[in-house]
């Protein structure tokens, strides 16, 4: 009995152990399983939507095959790696294609644009499209500066320096000029130029143009001339190079030869030469008052104020001068804007009223001294909008409007505004240190001036103009001012 039991025990209980042991782990592993699968379920809810709707994920390209022709459009932006691709395209459905080109200035777009044409390789799960064709929004300086390149192109007033419409195929302008230098990056290798300018001036060796020209011709280790007639100076010893219109100086520094010539080509410094052949025979229109227009030119002068570069168009008739004076801006569509137009007198327009002066007192100036040169040919002709016209009887100065002085009193007179004057290469001292100031005045009655250093004139409509002479050697200039 004993051997029957322990035979019928035995096989009995320990096939039973081993199977409840078996079922417990498979439990439990199926448990975990099942929580791993739920958590991936749900942390990729949005992309698995994605794949069983074919739409793509944001942020990873649309699916394409390598050597795909495509035509695409969406938002371009500049932040590609640079190595596999140099912008992105985002598209409608938020994917994104990186964009890479040899023949296209991608960096010339902004905003929406239509992409075309090969899908060339696949990096870090974006297809790479070579791009052959682009249009859309252009702008030049994309991500750099805020201004956008009109068809006209773009002017730096400053700097007297144009940049065509092209000029963005070419290179991305980083500023505005400010801090008297114009930053640009060549696109197709990334290399920085920086073209840094000043105002020539007779009161500093540095900047004396006319000194700077006349020792880099006998010194300099190289030159060239670009397309536009300007001349290039590669100073000894140093990897910097200069050039000037008379009026302003510039220097480019520390790059390569060849990136200097391409860029001086590139854009359009206002010189003389240029005004002459591209610009005067377009500004004819420009000069009229409405009844008397420019006929012809028969002299140019290139000059230079507080407004900027400007171009003063001359006609003799009759023993007169007709005086047109243009400020510059060839980013506008007509390429400039007129500054004032004095029409030829005829022999039944009125004459200018002479300034004079009846006072007996002499003043604290030598008269004697060396005068400064008047040129009544090459006068600058000022046109109020008030309703009247100085003539200033030389194009070697600098005038502006500046706050009316209140400490400027003569017994019967009210005055309201000022104009100094001084030589164009002083010009930074016009507001602090002038050579003659003008005062546009009032009187009811006649005035006595305090001494021989002041004139006056006096209009038909009651105004009167004092002049005040603040240097000997203007007393000539001052004499031969007419107002009208």
């Amino acid at each position: 009995m004993i051997h029957e039991n322990l035979q019928y025990n035995t096989p009995y209980k320990a096939p039973t152990q081993k199977k409840n042991g078996v079922s417990v782990w498979l439990l439990v592993l199926i448990i975990i399983i099942t929580f791993l699968f739920a958590f991936l379920l749900f942390k990729n809810l949005g992309n698995i939507g994605g794949w069983f709707s074919g739409t793509p994920t944001t942020g990873q390209s649309s699916s394409f095959s390598i050597g795909q022709s495509v035509s695409l459009s969406g938002t371009i932006l500049q932040n590609g790696d640079y190595v596999a691709y140099t912008h992105t395209l985002t598209l409608a459905d938020a994917s994104v294609v990186g964009l890479k080109s040899s023949t296209v200035d991608l960096n010339s777009y902004a905003g929406l644009v239509l992409i075309q044409w090969i899908v060339q390789k696949q990096s870090n799960g974006l297809f790479i499209v070579e791009v052959t064709s682009a249009s859309g929004s252009w702008a030049i300086a994309t991500g750099a500066v805020a201004n956008t390149m009109t068809q006209e192109g773009s002017y730096i007033a400053p700097a007297g320096v144009y940049l065509p419409y092209n000029f963005g195929n070419r290179y991305t302008l980083q500023n505005k000029g400010e801090g008297n230098e114009i930053k640009v990056i060549r696109t197709s290798n990334n290399q920085a130029i920086s073209l840094s300018y000043f105002t020539c001036t007779t009161s500093d060796e540095s900047k004396d143009c006319t000194k700077l020209v006349k020792t880099f011709s006998s010194s300099a280790q190289a030159t060239f001339t670009n397309s536009n007639g300007d001349k290039f100076y590669k100073l000894e010893w140093v990897n910097s190079w200069f050039s000037t219109n008379t009026f302003i100086g510039y220097f480019i520094n520390d790059v390569p030869d060849q990136e200097v010539k391409d860029l001086a080509n590139a854009v359009i410094i206002m010189n003389p030469s240029y005004v002459k052949e591209t610009l005067v025979s377009k500004m004819m229109s420009l000069c009229t008052d409405g009844t008397v227009s420019l006929q012809s030119v028969s002299s140019q002068n290139l000059g230079k104020d507080l407004n900027g570069l400007y171009v003063q168009l001359m006609w003799p008739v009759a023993g007169w001068t007709a005086v047109c004076k243009v400020l510059l801006d060839p980013s506008l569509s007509v390429w400039w804007q007129k500054l004032s137009f004095t029409p030829a007198l005829t022999a039944t327009t009125p004459t200018t009223n002479p300034t004079t002066n009846t006072s007996t007192t002499p003043s604290s100036l030598d008269f004697s001294v060396k005068q400064f040169p008047v040129n009544i040919a090459k006068a600058l002709t000022y046109t109020s909008s008030k309703g009247y016209t100085i003539v200033l009887p030389s194009s070697n100065i600098s005038y502006a409007g500046v706050g009316f002085n209140p400490d400027f009193t003569i017994a019967g007179l009210k005055c309201s505004s000022q104009t100094n004057v001084i030589k164009y290469a002083d010009e930074a001292n016009l507001s602090t240190n002038p050579t003659v100031k003008i005062f546009e005045c009032t009187a009811k009655k006649d005035i006595t001036l305090p001494s021989n250093a002041f004139l006056q004139t006096k209009l038909s409509d009651g105004r009167v103009f004092v002049i005040e002479i603040m240097d000997g050697a203007w007393k000539d200039f001052a004499s031969n001012i007419t107002i009208q």
